[in-house]
């Protein structure tokens, strides 16, 4: 297969980046490998050294990038504040917004010292190539897809994306990395989020401690530990006895109160969100016939567009949404491809 050029793998060390990285160079491209390396609280939760073993493996450059101050500005920070604040943060949409596709992608062009340089990711995602330019897609495999999680990357990035994931499986990415002997392929995936290593988020938030559980007119239930244990929707936890199942409505920061009642009480028609991201600004001229989410294992929802401003963005839904949360994002879809995003208010 002819050589395609030079491509810049973000490289985890896991099975998927490391089956992006084969089949990359199965279509031709010369891939490099970029890494960053993760602080933690006390010491790197990801040293870059298991994704420098796989680059070896595969005959791949390899470099890992010391961004450990921009990583704590631009993802840990906002993600501590949130909490402090009483609302669910995203870190996964932050860094994928401001690092992996901000200052790795940065990174790799002075690497290579193109600034037009492609940069891969073994995402579950895909970049469709339309009249309008690049845009962000739904993977294959609905069960995986990543796209909620990439709604906040600049579209004028888009064209510089690849997904080689996008239309496989997590079970055939296995198989492949099965097949091709990587030591990566039977590497669980991380269910947690990575900075935190194990360790409990409550520990660094720091929030003002304990206070009243009270009910939608006021009343005194109970007692919390601390605000940022819980987000809207959740019922277990709570550590209160009730006649019907209680769920957090809201945070009450000034009050430092939980507020909590039945699960109808929950739902919402209307979404607002602030800093809404237009990755697909032709598909949004008709206002109907969308479908969002307000999270990323929810199922998609048709809605429609009330108001679209520069700072603003409020969607009604068909039907009532359950609990969603401040802080998390709000996504709109036409047919496969992500629309809109803003983080919900």
């Amino acid at each position: 297969m002819a050589a395609r050029g030079t491509i810049v793998l973000l490289m985890s060390g896991g099975v998927d980046s490391s089956v992006a990285a084969l089949l990359l160079r199965r279509e031709g491209w010369t891939v490099w490998g970029l890494t960053l390396r993760i602080p933690g609280r006390d010491q790197p939760v990801e040293t870059g050294e298991s994704a420098a073993r796989i680059a070896e493996a595969l005959d791949i450059p390899h470099r890992i990038v010391e961004a450990g101050d921009s990583f704590r500005r631009e993802v840990v920070d906002p993600f501590l504040r949130a909490y402090r604040e009483g609302r669910t943060p995203n870190p996964c949409a932050d860094c994928n917004r401001s690092i992996k596709f901000g200052l790795l992608m940065d990174a790799a062009a002075e690497w290579v010292g193109d600034a037009r340089v492609l940069v891969a990711t073994g995402h579950y995602a895909r970049i469709l190539r339309t009249p309008s330019g690049a845009r962000l897609a739904r993977a294959l495999d609905e069960g995986r897809d990543q796209s909620y999680f990439l709604c906040d990357v600049d579209r004028a990035r888009l064209a510089r994306v690849r997904f080689p994931l996008g239309e496989l499986t997590k079970p055939q990415v296995r198989e492949i990395a099965h097949d091709a002997g990587l030591p990566a392929a039977e590497r669980p995936d991380s269910m947690e989020v990575c900075f935190l290593a194990g360790t409990d988020y409550r520990e660094w938030v720091g929030d003002a401690g304990p206070g009243p559980i009270r009910d939608e007119k006021g009343q005194l239930l109970g007692h919390h530990s601390g605000l940022s244990r819980y987000t809207p929707g959740q019922r277990q936890g709570l550590g209160i006895a009730a006649p019907h199942p209680l769920y957090v409505l809201r945070l009450d920061v000034p009050h430092n109160a939980l507020v909590v009642g039945p699960k109808e009480a929950a739902f919402r028609t209307v979404v607002n969100a602030a800093r809404p991201n237009l990755l697909a600004p032709e598909l949004l001229g008709e206002r109907d016939g969308l479908a969002g989410k307000t999270r990323s294992r929810s199922p998609l929802a048709p809605c429609r567009i009330l108001s679209l401003g520069g700072a603003e963005l409020s969607v009604a839904f068909e039907r009532p949404q359950f609990a969603p949360a401040p802080g998390q994002r709000l996504t709109l879809y036409r047919g496969e491809v992500l629309a809109a995003s803003g983080t919900i208010v």
